[in-house]
C-alpha cells in the first residue's frame, strides 16, 4: 500500500478472530497460550491494565468514602486506637515528601512514589514476566509476525489511552469518586503518559529488531502503513512527555501549553490509524473520546453561559500584586480556584486559560483574586494592566478543586493557616469562613511571610476587613513575618512621579505597616519562621486527643516544610505520644 495512510477495506468496529493454525497440534497449542495467543491479547493484556487502573481508583474511592461517612457521623480519631493508627499511617504517606537539592526537586509524597513503584512493578512484570519475548520462527516455520513482547505491549499501552485522557480533565469522574482534586490527579495523568509511552516504544523496537534480521525493514517502511503512522504517532507522544518533565515544563509553560493540545490531536489521529480496528482497539478511543468529550463539552458551555457579561476590574497594589475584581452570581466554596481567560491579551494568550484561587465568598458578590506577576503570562498581564487601568473582559471556567476544606477546618479544634507571599489570597476566604462557625472553643492560627512591607500592607488590609467583618467567640492569633531587613524596611519610601494620579500615587507609597487589631502582629527582620517549631509547639501541646487542622498556600519550600511537619505529628500519633490525636494537612499549589 502507498500513498496517503488510510485503514483497510471494509472498515469494521472489530477485526476478526478467526484463527486456522496450520501448524504441528503441539504448535498450535504452544502457540495458542494463554500469555502468547495473538486473537486473545487484546483481553489478555488490555482487560488487565484496565483492571489494575480500577482497582487503583477503587482502593481510593473507598477511601473517601469512609472518610465522609466518619466525618459525617462525628467520629473522632481519639475514640479508637486501631483507627487513629491507621489514619496516622495513611496520612504519613500522604504527606512526607522530599527535597533533591541537586536536581531542585521536590517529590510528590511518600504514598504516590509507592503507588508509581508498584505501577512500575506491575507493568514490568506483566511485559517482561511471560516468555518467549520473539516467536522462534524460522525460514520454513511461522508463528505469526508479531513478536509477543510487541504485542502484549501494545495491547497495554491503548487500553491506558483513557486514563490518560480522564486524568487530565478539570471536571474529573477520578475526583468525584476519589475527592482528590484534578491538580493533584496531574502527577498520576504524567505517569501514565510515561508508561503509555514506554510500553509504545517496547512495542516499536522488537519489529525493528525482527525486520531487520530478515532484511526487508525499509520495504515495510515503504509498502506498510502501520510503521510510518506508527513512528508519526510517537513523535508527539514524545514531544508531550518530554515536555511534561518539570524542569523543562517550568521553562517553556507558556510554549508548552500552546502546543499540548495540537500535539495530543496529531497523536490520536496517527495512533487511531495505526490501530486499524484490530481487534478491540477502537473500543478504548471510543471510551477515552465518550469520557473526555462529555467533560469538555460541559465545561465549554458553562464557561460560555457564565462569563457572557464578565467584566473584570483590576487594581495593581504596591508590591506589583494585581487584584482582580469580578462581580459575578456564580456559586464556589473556600479554597477553590477557577481558570481565567483575558480577551485584551496579546497572541495566544488571550485563547489560554490560567488557574487562580478565589480569594472571596460568594456573599460579596463578586470573585476576587489576588495574583503575583513573574514572567510569561502574569508579566504580560501587569503591563496590560499598567496601560489599561480600569476593566477588561475575561472568561471564567470553574469552580474546581477541593469543596470541604473549609468545613475540615470549621469543625476542628485548632486550626493553622500558613502563607507565603500572594498565596494569603487562599487563607482569606477560609479564614472568614471559620469565623462564621462560632464556635467559642476553637483556636485560629494565622502565620504569613511576606518578603517586603509592600506585600504586608494590602494583606494586613484585607485581614483586617476580615476580622472586623465578624463577631466570632474563635481565639484568633495573626502573625505576619516580615523577612527583610527591618531598617530598610522602616525607612524605604518609593518615588512618586508628579504625572501619577491621586489612585496610583496613594497605592506606590509604602513604609511601615501599622495595624490597630489585637490580633495581628507584624514582626519585622526575622527571617521565615519556624514552621516545624510552629506545628510541633501546636501539635504536641494540644489536648490529649483534639483535632488539628492545617493548610498552606506558599511556596514549594513552604509546602515542605509544613508537608513534613505534619507527618511527623502522624508519627507521635502512632506511637500514642500524647497531644492531638488527629491532625490533617491540605496543601494549595502556590499560583492556583
Amino acid at each position: 500500500m502507498t500513498g496517503l495512510p488510510w485503514l483497510d477495506y471494509p472498515v469494521m468496529l472489530h477485526s476478526s478472530r478467526t484463527d486456522t493454525c496450520k501448524l504441528a497440534p503441539a504448535q498450535c497449542e504452544y502457540r495458542q497460550g494463554y500469555w502468547r495467543y495473538w486473537y486473545q491479547a487484546d483481553h489478555v493484556y488490555g482487560y488487565a491494565t484496565v483492571y489494575f487502573m480500577c482497582a487503583i481508583i477503587g482502593v481510593f474511592t473507598i477511601g473517601n468514602i469512609i472518610s465522609t461517612i466518619s466525618r459525617r457521623s462525628k467520629s473522632r480519631a481519639s475514640g479508637n486506637l486501631t483507627w487513629r493508627r491507621g489514619l496516622a499511617t495513611g496520612r504519613f504517606l500522604s504527606y512526607r515528601s522530599f527535597y533533591i537539592q541537586g536536581l531542585r526537586w521536590y517529590s510528590p509524597s511518600a504514598g504516590v512514589m509507592l503507588l508509581g513503584v508498584c505501577g512500575a512493578i506491575y507493568f514490568f512484570a506483566l511485559t517482561l514476566g511471560p516468555k518467549p519475548y520473539y516467536w522462534p520462527n524460522t525460514k520454513k516455520l511461522s508463528y505469526g509476525g508479531s513478536p509477543p513482547l510487541a504485542t502484549r505491549s501494545g495491547w497495554m499501552a491503548v487500553a491506558l489511552l483513557p486514563f490518560v485522557m480522564v486524568l487530565s480533565s478539570k471536571l474529573n469522574y477520578v475526583t468525584y469518586m476519589t475527592g482528590i482534586s484534578h491538580e493533584k490527579l496531574m502527577v498520576f495523568h504524567r505517569w501514565t503518559s510515561w508508561a503509555m509511552f514506554v510500553l509504545a516504544l517496547v512495542h516499536t523496537f522488537p519489529f525493528i529488531v525482527v525486520h531487520i534480521r530478515k532484511g526487508d525493514m525499509m520495504t515495510q517502511w515503504k509498502t506498510s502503513v502501520v510503521y510510518w503512522t506508527g513512528v508519526a504517532a510517537l513523535i508527539p507522544q514524545a514531544y508531550m512527555n518530554i515536555m511534561s518533565i518539570g524542569v523543562i515544563r517550568t521553562r517553556f509553560y507558556e510554549f508548552f501549553k500552546a502546543t499540548h493540545f495540537l500535539a495530543a490531536g496529531f497523536f490520536i489521529v496517527f495512533f487511531f490509524i495505526h490501530c486499524d480496528f484490530r481487534l478491540t482497539s477502537w473500543d478504548y478511543f471510543i471510551a477515552a473520546l465518550a469520557l473526555y468529550g462529555v467533560t469538555y463539552i460541559f465545561s465549554f458551555f458553562r464557561t460560555a453561559l457564565q462569563s457572557l457579561k464578565a467584566e473584570a476590574k483590576f487594581i495593581l497594589l504596591p508590591d506589583s500584586t494585581i487584584q482582580i475584581s469580578v462581580p459575578t452570581e456564580m456559586s464556589w466554596k473556600p479554597g477553590q480556584h477557577v481558570f481565567l481567560r483575558f480577551w485584551a491579551l496579546p497572541g495566544l494568550h488571550s485563547y489560554s486559560m490560567h488557574p487562580f484561587t478565589i480569594c472571596s465568598l460568594p456573599s460579596s458578590g463578586e470573585m476576587v483574586f489576588f495574583i503575583r506577576p513573574h514572567r510569561g503570562f502574569t508579566g504580560r498581564l501587569k503591563k496590560l494592566v499598567e496601560t489599561r487601568y480600569g476593566t477588561m473582559a475575561m472568561s471564567i471556567d470553574g469552580p474546581y478543586g477541593n469543596s470541604d476544606t473549609a468545613s475540615k477546618l470549621a469543625s476542628s479544634d485548632t486550626v493553622i493557616l500558613i502563607a507565603g507571599g500572594s498565596g494569603t489570597g487562599y487563607l482569606l476566604p477560609l479564614l472568614q469562613s471559620i469565623l462564621q462557625e462560632n464556635i467559642s472553643t476553637a483556636e485560629v492560627h494565622v502565620t504569613i511571610a511576606v518578603r517586603h512591607s509592600d506585600s504586608a500592607h494590602w494583606i494586613v488590609g484585607e485581614l483586617e476587613r476580615v476580622l472586623e467583618s465578624h463577631t466570632s467567640n474563635r481565639k484568633v492569633k495573626i502573625d505576619i513575618h516580615i523577612t527583610d531587613d527591618v531598617s530598610s524596611l522602616q525607612t524605604e519610601e518609593k518615588e512618586i512621579s508628579p504625572d501619577d494620579d491621586a489612585e496610583k500615587s496613594a497605592l506606590r507609597r509604602a513604609g511601615p505597616v501599622a495595624t490597630g487589631h489585637k490580633s495581628i502582629t507584624v514582626i519585622y527582620g526575622k527571617g521565615r519562621p519556624d514552621l516545624k517549631e510552629l506545628l510541633r509547639r501546636n501539635t504536641m501541646d494540644a489536648l490529649e486527643g483534639t483535632s488539628v487542622s492545617v493548610t498552606s498556600c506558599g511556596p514549594a519550600s513552604m509546602g515542605l516544610d509544613v508537608r513534613n511537619a505534619c507527618a511527623e505529628a502522624q508519627g507521635r500519633i502512632f506511637q500514642g505520644k500524647g497531644g492531638a490525636g488527629e491532625v490533617w494537612f491540605h496543601c494549595e499549589a502556590f499560583g492556583w
